[in-house]
């Protein structure tokens, strides 16, 4: 498949991402975002190729929040810049930038915050519409709902991990399980997805039965959940393959603060 053959120039491009210039900030782009908090009002601060997606990094290291992000797909020249390091050919990947949201420090609630922090993204001019969806467990996704077109409209769009999928119910490791949801939703959605990083000795000793007719997100919930870990998932779109690379991490947390020496 073409994906597989591009994964390498993915991987490549994720790494461009934090060193490449953005027209629309003269500054490289940060490697995570900065928060701060004042008064009762957390701020967090991003600039990146995917802005939004580096908040909710901040609010997993921060909350604990397993939050899956899923980008819309980037093929406008407008949602769209490129990058070099070194002698690497000219890459694409999201025109993003600058983007800071502000919200309650009082123990903030998980889907109430998201959503407010989406429609602040929603309103600035970074690429991409995002929505928030709630699944299984209240799990909760910020999911790309739309991106511009060649002609520079906004146009609805279709995610890939909303397709029914089948999958045989049948006893196997969650590594083969992620890999078959995958090529699923490549035949359903008509556009090339493959798994890029994983905890591939995890799933792999992970044996169970996950299986049956379901929209392809809430399978992947299954998969995550079955490990009994705290895991999250980023579904990116690649505008030099024109797939998408479906990536699972593990939860960081944040180090606690070491304690001050008593005088």
């Amino acid at each position: 498949m073409k994906i597989i053959r591009s994964a390498a120039c993915f991987m490549l491009l994720i790494a461009l991402a934090g060193v490449a210039q953005t027209p629309k900030d003269s500054g490289a782009y940060q490697k995570e975002a900065t928060v701060s908090e004042t008064k009762g009002v957390v701020h967090i601060a991003a600039n990146s190729p995917r802005p939004l997606d580096q908040v909710l990094d901040a609010l997993r290291l921060k909350y604990g929040w397993t939050v899956g992000y899923e980008d819309p797909q980037y093929t406008a020249a407008q949602d769209l810049t490129e990058g070099t390091s070194g002698n690497t050919a000219h890459l694409k990947f999201p025109s993003g930038g600058s983007f800071s949201v502000e919200f309650s420090a009082n123990a903030p609630d998980e889907e109430k915050t998201l959503r407010q922090i989406v429609d602040t993204y929603n309103h600035s001019k970074n690429p991409g519409q995002f929505e928030v969806r709630s699944g299984a467990g209240k799990q909760f996704s910020v999911v790309g709902m739309a991106a511009h077109d060649e002609k520079g409209a906004m146009a609805p769009q279709s995610p890939p991990l909303d397709v029914q999928v089948t999958l045989p119910s049948e006893e196997r490791s969650l590594t083969d399980t992620l890999d078959l949801l995958c090529q699923e939703i490549t035949k359903q959605s008509h556009i090339d997805v493959a798994v890029a990083v994983s905890p591939r000795s995890l799933l792999a000793k992970t044996t169970t039965k996950i299986g049956g007719k379901a929209q392809a997100r809430e399978l992947l919930i299954q998969i995550l959940e079955a490990t009994a870990h705290k895991l999250y998932w980023q579904l990116l779109y690649d505008p030099n393959s024109k797939g998408y690379f479906l990536s699972i991490h593990s939860l960081r947390t944040a180090e606690p603060a070491e304690a001050k020496p008593a005088h």
